[in-house]
């Protein structure tokens, strides 16, 4: 009985730990991502991109100021920052707000 007491044990801690991963996939390819990292460019947009950086991910806010195959720098409000690529998982348009 002692080792079904472990093997329940263990099983729950391995569940809990599932629970907690974060998710590092993305769905863009890395054509996507080039796609819409050009259209920001392009068209002076800010954008927020969610980046896989060790075992977490990290947001950045900030215009792209340059576009290479496999990194990309932007302008956040107090810095530029490189991006690699393959490390960003999403990538969205940051809507400005308007005086209206």
């Amino acid at each position: 009985m002692k080792w079904m007491g472990f093997f329940l044990s263990e099983h729950t801690t391995s569940l809990t730990d599932d629970k907690n991963k974060v998710d590092m996939s993305s769905e863009l390819t890395k054509l996507d991502k080039l796609t819409l990292i050009n259209q920001l460019y392009v068209g002076r947009l800010t954008g927020i991109f969610e980046v896989k950086s060790g075992k977490r991910k990290e947001g950045f806010t900030g215009q792209v100021t340059e576009i290479c195959t496999s990194e990309i720098t932007i302008k956040t409000a107090d810095k530029y920052q490189l991006l690699q690529v393959d490390d960003i998982l999403g990538i969205s348009l940051m809507e400005e707000l308007s005086d209206e």
